[in-house]
This record gives structure tokens, C-alpha cells and sequence, in this order.
């Protein structure tokens, strides 16, 4: 019998053992283990919820990169058609100031030829009129054709201006 209540004694330890457990420490293990639970599968659903965002997110700033990259080249391609337009304006306006250098240089060209003329015009007409009175001083005398070198300084002088 020492046998039998020696283990009736150890079994009903053992069932007022388990009872304790189960009553007074198993609750709060369940409900630790349950709230851990929850917690990480809380996490995981967060976790894929970030991950769909970061995929979104990603998209958008790829989407975002493509149309930037598609401004810059058309603000680009702008810019190389304004300065193709500015440097034809600018050619077009380089050439025809250029023509108008080459007139105004040709009319004063021009302009100094016919002054040149008329110096030399006036040049030849002082020494004809110097060599006239020379050569009548020479072979008239003043009292012998008067007339004729008064004419001739008239015609000279109408001429010299």
C-alpha cells in the first residue's frame, strides 16, 4: 500500500500541479503567445502593405523620371531651335550691315573721287589761268589787246567757279 499511496499521493500533486498551472500560469503564457501573434502578424501585414507601397511609390518615381528626362529634352530641343533661329537673325542682320558699311564706304569713295576732281579741276584751272598770264605778259604788252586779257580773265574766273 506504501506503493499506492505513494502514487495516488505523487498523482494528486501532479493534478493539483497541472491545476495551478492551468489555472494561474498558463492564461498569462496563452496570452502572451496570442498577443506575440498578433503582433506579428500585424507586422507582416504591414510589412506587405509597405512593400505594395514601395512598389507603387517606385513606379511613380520612374514614371516621374521618364517625364522630367521628356521636359529636358523638349526644353533641349527648344532652346536648339532658338539659338538655330538667333544665329540666322543674327547672320541675316550681320550681312546686311555689312551691305550697309560697303554702300557707305563706296559713297564715300565716291564722294572723295568727286572732291578729288574738283581739287584737281581747280588745280589745273589756277595753273591754266597762271600759265596764260604768263605767256600774255610775255608776248603782249599791257597797252596792246587789253581787251583781249580782260575776256580771259573773265572766261578763266567764270570757269574757276
Amino acid at each position: 500500500m506504501n506503493l499506492n499511496a505513494t502514487i495516488l499521493g505523487q498523482a494528486i500533486s501532479f493534478v493539483l500541479f497541472v491545476w495551478f498551472c492551468m489555472k494561474y500560469i498558463w492564461p498569462p503564457i496563452i496570452s502572451a503567445i496570442k498577443t506575440r501573434q498578433k503582433e506579428i502578424k500585424q507586422s507582416l501585414i504591414n510589412s506587405r502593405k509597405a512593400q505594395d507601397e514601395l512598389c507603387i511609390l517606385q513606379k511613380k518615381i520612374d514614371q516621374n523620371i521618364i517625364e522630367a528626362k521628356e521636359k529636358a529634352s523638349n526644353i533641349l530641343n527648344e532652346a536648339n531651335k532658338q539659338k538655330v533661329l538667333i544665329l540666322e537673325e543674327a547672320k541675316k542682320n550681320a550681312l546686311e550691315e555689312s551691305k550697309k558699311i560697303l554702300a557707305n564706304t563706296q559713297s564715300e569713295i565716291e564722294i572723295a573721287i568727286i572732291h578729288a576732281r574738283k581739287n584737281l579741276h581747280k588745280e589745273v584751272v589756277d595753273l591754266s589761268i597762271l600759265m596764260a598770264e604768263k605767256i600774255i605778259k610775255k608776248n603782249v604788252s599791257k597797252d596792246e589787246n587789253q581787251n583781249l586779257l580782260d575776256e580771259l580773265v573773265l572766261f578763266l574766273s567764270q570757269v574757276k567757279n
